[in-house]
Order: structure tokens, then C-alpha cells, then sequence
């Protein structure tokens, strides 16, 4: 796609679909999909949980903040951020740069009958948690450079995600 920008970038809350979504825009494109936090569990040799319960989140941020830093210059990539990457100004700004933006956004509800309660996310078991999280991040989630209503199939969001690549006009934010 002639007019596709370098990096899309997608943004949300935990079980919004930005894996899923990404795999099938990435299809689309013919562009390569990145997920940030199977990146860090690569490197890392353990999961997100356990490097959350074993270095502490400041730990894990600034992995999650290298992640960003190195995905940075590469082009025709559809990247997958962990929930949390956004809220953070130095790795928001390292996602943007040169990227279009795109915050899958969904109601809570919808998202805690996505979340499988398997321990794979410990905090999606309780609700208050979630909701007092979620609230916290919206601001900055608010800050990509389109929105898309996640509710639907993988396959509508990512048909939505599309419509806004192919008629956004100008240049993506440097």
C-alpha cells in the first residue's frame, strides 16, 4: 500500500486484540508483525508475569522502553505494544516517532470476557484493579494518532484499522 505508514503502532488496554488485530493487518500489508512483550519474554527467557514478580515493573518498563528503541527505525513492521507501553512518555514517543498510532479502544466489560482467567494476566481477575488501570491509561492511549472501536471480529477491527490507514492524508508524526 503505496500511502501505509513506516510503523503501525497499535495501542491498548490488556485483551483489546492489538496480537491479533496486528497478526492480520501485518498479513494485509505484507508488512512483518512485532509483538513487544513476546519480544522481551524471548530476550528475557521468562514470561511477562514472571519478570514483573521477579525485577519489579521499573525493570520491566525499561525493557519494554529498549524494545521500542530498536523497532524504532525499522520500516513495514505492524507492532503489538504490552498494555502498559504507551502510558510511559519516552517509549510512547520512541512507538510514535515515524509511526501511525492506533488506539484499539473497547469497553471494560467487553474486555474482561476476553480475558481467559488462566493467570497468564493476574490482574484480569479483579475487576476494580482493572478498571482503576484502565482509567489510568486512557489519557494516554487518548494521545495516539487514531482511535478504532475494538469491539468486533479480529477481522472487522483490523478491516477498520485499514480504512483509516488507507484515507489518512500527510505526513506521520517524525
Amino acid at each position: 500500500m503505496a500511502d501505509a505508514p513506516a510503523r503501525l503502532v497499535l495501542v491498548g488496554f490488556m485483551g483489546v486484540g492489538k496480537s491479533t488485530v496486528g497478526r492480520l493487518l501485518a498479513r494485509r500489508l505484507r508488512y512483518a508483525f512485532e509483538d513487544m512483550d513476546r519480544r522481551i519474554e524471548r530476550r528475557a527467557g521468562r514470561s511477562i508475569a514472571e519478570l514483573f514478580r521477579s525485577e519489579g515493573e521499573e525493570a520491566f518498563r525499561a525493557r519494554e522502553l529498549a524494545e521500542a528503541r530498536e523497532l524504532e527505525p525499522l520500516e513495514r513492521r505492524v507492532i503489538a505494544t504490552g498494555g502498559g507501553a504507551f502510558a510511559r512518555e519516552d517509549t510512547r514517543a520512541a512507538l510514535q516517532h515515524g509511526a501511525l498510532s492506533v488506539w484499539l479502544r473497547c469497553e471494560l466489560d467487553v474486555l474482561l470476557g476476553r480475558l481467559q482467567p488462566d493467570g497468564s494476566r493476574p490482574l484480569a481477575g479483579n475487576r476494580e484493579i482493572m478498571r482503576a488501570l484502565l482509567a489510568d491509561r486512557e489519557p494516554s492511549y487518548r494521545m495516539a494518532d487514531v482511535t478504532v472501536d475494538a469491539t468486533g471480529t479480529p477481522e472487522e477491527v483490523a478491516d477498520r484499522v485499514l480504512a483509516l490507514v488507507r484515507g489518512r492524508r500527510g505526513p506521520v508524526r517524525r
